[in-house]
């Protein structure tokens, strides 16, 4: 887990595939119902805002990662408690998209496996990759986006000559007014997956052109929140507005409907195998996040030695955070966004910025000399 160098490519790939995450697999905004899509292309809008709270931090540290500048702005002690916090915060969250790709697999394609032995499995992966580096994860990262892009192109295209779109499912726009997509947008969609991007203020420093993070961060953002709306429009254009909103997996059900002259069909398992590549990314990146954290907090001069006991405990957290799925998809809507994510996302990062705006405004009007 080495800090070393991305290139501005390798970090955009990494935001897409990272905003995507649980998103697609899940489907969001499903509150909003068929407006579903216009809830997240409006909450797009909000989340540049929100992340460029995270670019001017960066913009005040540029050499340092969240654990190391939050310090600097409220003092040690009180730096270090914050630190320790935003640690576990990634680590529950990787251990949250764990579970999300746990059972995905579980559900799909292996009912006969254990959580635990799926779980394992996954883990193993993402601490592999963990040893390798984050330079050469970053590598694997950009592969995955060009393998995503070629597998959406090909399943968008076959449920076109499918003739499986049907806009009137799109209709009437706004039948229930803006107050469920309101609802939808704050705090769900908004901290979900846009305000999910506060750990990528532990990756910015490691962008080799650091000048370009912001233009390429909002880029990111601006692509991978139309890419999420184009997918639920075109989800609920295929299934329609109800079957979306009862559906476990969507995505998979959109795409099981293609059947082309009865030889193009049952793509849901190519679906799957880019849904948990792009899982693997998610979890990878947390996983960084909390190992690169732990190491800055505690003064580690070898972050390897923490990957197999973080790795061991965002697995336990997967398995025992909830007995079930449905239990594990009411905590994510009615606890997660208003207990973890709005302090974690808005509150912190928004008074950390004020802090650091005051001082740097102070340092600057104290002469010189």
């Amino acid at each position: 887990m080495n800090r070393i160098a991305i290139n501005g490519f390798q970090f955009f790939s990494l935001i897409i595939l990272y905003e995507l995450g649980s998103s697609v697999l899940i489907g969001i905004a499903s509150s909003a119902k068929k407006d579903a899509w216009i809830a997240t292309a409006i909450a797009t809008l909000f989340g540049c805002l929100l992340c460029l709270i995270y670019f001017k931090l960066y913009q005040y540290y540029p050499t340092f990662t969240l654990t190391s500048f939050i310090p600097k702005i409220v003092g040690k002690q009180l730096g270090f408690l914050i630190g320790v916090c935003y640690i576990v915060y990634f680590i529950y969250m990787a251990a949250r998209v764990l579970r999300d790709f746990e059972q995905l697999l579980i559900i799909s394609l292996y009912p006969t496996i254990s959580l635990m032995i799926m779980g394992i499995c996954l883990i193993i992966t993402v601490m592999y990759a963990g040893l390798k580096g984050f330079e050469v994860f970053s590598r694997v990262g950009e592969l995955c986006f060009f393998i995503m892009i070629f597998i959406i192109v090909v399943v968008v295209s076959f449920q076109f000559i499918s003739d499986l779109i049907k806009l009137d499912h799109l209709r009437p726009v706004l039948e229930n007014g803006w107050k469920p997509i309101v609802k939808a947008i704050f705090p769900t969609t908004l901290t979900s997956p846009f305000g999910e991007l506060i750990t990528f203020t532990m990756i910015f420093p490691l962008v080799n052109s650091q000048r370009s993070v912001k233009n390429i961060g909002l880029s990111a953002i601006a692509v991978s929140g139309i890419l999420i709306s184009i997918f639920l429009l075109l989800e609920i254009s295929v299934i329609g507005e109800t079957e979306y909103k009862i559906s476990t997996y969507p995505v998979l059900t959109a795409v099981s409907y293609i059947n082309i002259a009865g030889f193009i069909q049952r793509l849901d398992s190519l679906v799957i195998v880019i849904m948990v590549l792009i899982g693997f990314i998610k979890i990878g990146i947390l996983f960084f996040c909390a190992v690169s954290g732990t190491a800055d907090l505690f003064k580690l001069k070898q972050a390897n030695k923490l990957i197999y006991p973080i790795g061991c405990i965002i697995l336990f957290c997967s398995l025992a955070m909830a007995p079930n799925q449905i239990i594990h998809y009411k905590e994510g809507l009615n606890f997660i966004p208003y207990y973890l994510h709005i302090p974690f996302q808005i509150i912190i990062p928004f008074l950390l910025l004020c802090i650091a705006f005051f001082r740097n405004k102070n340092e600057r009007a104290v002469p010189k000399g």
